[in-house]
């Protein structure tokens, strides 16, 4: 039975791993409460041909922008994507 250490110093067995696996692939599904919702990041639609676009915004607006993201559960680039995306 091997031992492993995580990065963040836990140790765990391979037992541990099979019991994860079991619960991970049971009907049941996963029960934790650690793992938030998901977080839209950058689309693969963006595809190769994607470029940064930098926007200098004041603490005002900036503050407005991370609001308003954090309301709609999405992050501020995603909002902006969807705000272009809407004209």
């Amino acid at each position: 039975m091997g031992k492993y250490t995580a990065v963040d110093g836990t140790a765990f067995t391979d037992e541990d791993i099979e019991r994860w696996a079991a619960e991970a692939e049971s009907e049941q599904g996963y029960t934790g409460g650690h793992i938030g919702p998901s977080v839209p990041g950058r689309p693969v639609s963006v595809g190769a041909e994607a470029k940064p676009f930098t926007l200098r915004l004041d603490a005002n607006r900036r503050a407005k922008l991370n609001q308003l993201a954090k309301e709609r559960h999405t992050t501020p680039s995603e909002l902006m994507r969807a705000l272009i995306d809407a004209l």
